[in-house]
């Protein structure tokens, strides 16, 4: 990619709408939601349209052009997307080996969010796009690993 006349000579762009809108959120004010709520909000079940990565709920609700009903990305829709963006896919192909994808086993290594097994180039991969969302939309709500009501001690 080419740089920006701004980047080429070394000025920073100013922050967005978005960038200073989610420097202000209060992380423990904001609504929690399960992964079953959280894949309610895909433009069809309810009418927003959210991306999670690392736990961090972005409403990308206005860009229904790229990530809306029976767009090129709305398989990221209404999940927590952090393993996908580490390996660039839209969805996991089962029965790779786990730290290149999945293990096809149905453990943690099959989700889209479970990162723990991310190398370092992963995590900056990760990385760099969560500077992209924060960029473009607000943070709306956090993604817990549990449903809400369960042990979460088993």
């Amino acid at each position: 990619m080419g740089q920006t006349d701004s980047q080429a000579s070394g000025q920073v762009a100013p922050p967005t709408e978005f960038e200073l809108f989610n420097d202000k959120v209060d992380i423990e004010a904001l609504p929690i939601f399960t992964r079953s709520q959280l894949a309610e909000y895909n433009g069809t079940d309810k009418p927003e349209i959210y991306v999670a990565i690392r736990g961090y709920i972005y409403d990308v609700s206005n860009n229904s052009k790229s990530y809306g009903p029976g767009k090129s990305y709305h398989k990221l829709v209404g999940k927590d997307v952090t393993r996908l963006l580490a390996f660039n896919r839209l969805v996991m192909k089962p029965g790779a080996n786990s730290n290149e994808e999945s293990s096809g086993k149905g453990g943690l290594e099959d989700t889209t969010w479970y990162s723990e097994d991310l190398n370092d180039k992963q995590n900056e991969v990760v990385d760099k796009w969560i500077l992209f969302f924060r960029k473009r939309y607000p943070i709306v709500g956090v993604v817990v690993d549990h449903e809400l009501g369960t042990d979460i001690g088993q």
